[in-house]
């Protein structure tokens, strides 16, 4: 039996809500790193493997000695899943997985990281993250014979720090063959009308997207946006605004249209996220994990390429797409739907395969692809996994919409419950008596009690509101 950690939220049958999901930080601030995740799970889940998901702490808590010791002592491999590592906003992370690889004697494996920066804009200065980068490298090279990298702009990348192809693998993103070696998906059919079912997701820092929302949220009367991030959850979940919205375009907000119309729904789980688009009739826009899930539910699928992790999975998975500076202002849906086309996909994916699995072999991995190693278990525990369904918004009518406002106040209540019992223990009650001092603002009794008073009074307000 191999023993592997993977650096995953969780099992891909275990079910959380979304407000376990979002105490838990599971999605890693974006719910594709569970579609990635997922996929590389069921790559390397053989019968004679037993396969372990570190619940992120090797990002959480990578400086700890006793950590990396436990590793060495309970597995056989780690297996780090990564996306777009390899910009600023990740080097701290990064930093923290390097200092926890170097403290390893085991063999660690990298799947599918990328670079990214922005399309069309000209490098200034010096590179922020090059050094960490390299310390990264040189740190999981050490440990396994190459890095499996996401396209040809990251192997540009770390070429010019000086990794070239005898130990940088270009492989993709395994989130293609989460389902199996075959994603198949359909060709459109008939012409996309005002009332199809159009799935959307957005990236909403990018400016291109704004007036594309705008329009599609006016025109089309069944489109559903498909939110992605942790704050977007907290938004659906407890009505947090994302941002303090200085474009009421983007739908980051609950006063946007599509939050108040309940056109919004969020994926908790790759399977319910897959089952939910392959009731749309066409997805499209910037979110390369949403566009692959729409290719996983056989939905036909447009990406809109905005930087270069899109465009460099774009191209190696030879997906419809664009890059959206390339489109006109005023593009529509139905154009998109038009020019998507699976063919060259398809025609491309066996090489993807065939390099996957080279690379996997590679680094000493046995995988599900081979003859005899098929994830039969797998496959069966989560098809029959009880997961929760999409999360709608606050304003979600008939009897979801109580049941939504029902499982909020529930788990207040569930939070209160506990929060009172174990001060109770302690000689202490939540009105801040005992030596608890009243008023705290550091995150003290009485402001978790206030807050979650204030949540709970915003969501019956919110429901009140509604009835009229």
């Amino acid at each position: 039996m191999t023993r592997i950690l993977l650096r995953a939220s969780k099992h891909p049958w275990e079910a959380l809500s979304a407000e376990e999901t979002l105490r838990t930080r599971a999605l890693a601030e974006n719910v594709g790193n569970l579609l990635f995740s997922q996929s590389v799970y069921r790559s390397l889940a053989t019968p004679d493997a037993e396969i372990t998901p570190d619940g992120y702490q090797s990002h959480r808590r990578g400086h700890s000695a006793d950590f990396a010791a436990q590793i060495n002592a309970d597995y056989d491999a780690f297996v780090i899943p990564l996306a777009n590592a390899f910009r600023p906003g990740f080097q701290k992370y990064l930093q923290r997985l390097t200092e926890l690889v170097s403290k390893l004697r085991i063999p660690v494996v990298v799947v599918g990281v990328g670079s990214q920066h922005k399309l069309d804009v000209e490098a200034e200065g010096t590179d922020p993250i090059a050094a960490d980068v390299s310390a990264f490298m040189n740190a999981v090279l050490e440990r396994s014979s190459s890095v499996g990298v996401r396209g040809e702009y990251t192997a540009e990348y770390l070429a010019g720090l000086g990794y070239d192809d005898s130990v940088v693998d270009i492989i993709g993103c395994p989130s293609i063959f989460m389902n199996g070696p075959n994603p198949q998906v359909g060709r459109p059919t008939v012409e996309l009308q005002t009332d199809s079912a159009v799935a959307m997701n957005v990236s909403p820092y990018v400016r291109a997207m704004k007036p594309i929302v705008a329009r599609h949220s006016r025109k089309y009367e069944n489109l559903v946006y498909i939110p992605q991030n942790h704050n977007d959850l907290a938004m659906m979940v407890w009505g947090i605004n994302r941002t303090n919205p200085k474009d009421l375009r983007n739908p980051t907000h609950t006063g946007h249209e599509l939050y108040r119309r309940d056109q919004m729904r969020f994926p908790l789980d790759p399977r319910t996220w897959v089952e939910f688009l392959s009731k749309q009739d066409f997805v499209f826009g910037t979110r390369i994990h949403g566009s692959i899930a729409g290719i996983l539910s056989g939905t036909p699928t447009f990406l809109l390429a905005h930087d270069s992790r899109t465009l460099e999975l774009g191209e190696y998975h030879r997906l419809p797409h664009a890059k959206i500076s390339s489109l006109p202002k005023n593009i529509d849906a139905a154009e998109l739907h038009e020019r998507t086309d699976f063919t060259e996909f398809e025609a491309q994916t066996p090489e993807v395969l065939s390099r996957y699995i080279a690379f996997l072999e590679k680094n000493g991995l046995s995988h599900t692809f081979a003859s005899g190693n098929e994830p039969v278990e797998f496959d069966r525990m989560v098809a029959e996994a009880k997961l929760p369904d999409m999360v709608p918004t606050l304003f979600a009518d008939g009897d979801a919409g109580k049941q939504v406002i029902m499982e909020r106040i529930r788990d207040l209540h569930e939070r209160q419950s506990l929060l009172e019992s174990t001060l109770a223990s302690n000689g202490m009650s939540v009105d801040g008596g005992g030596p608890v001092q009243r008023g705290r603002s550091d995150g003290g009794v009485k402001g978790i009690f206030n807050d979650s008073s204030r949540r709970v009074r915003r969501i019956v307000s919110t429901a009140l509101r509604r009835a009229k």
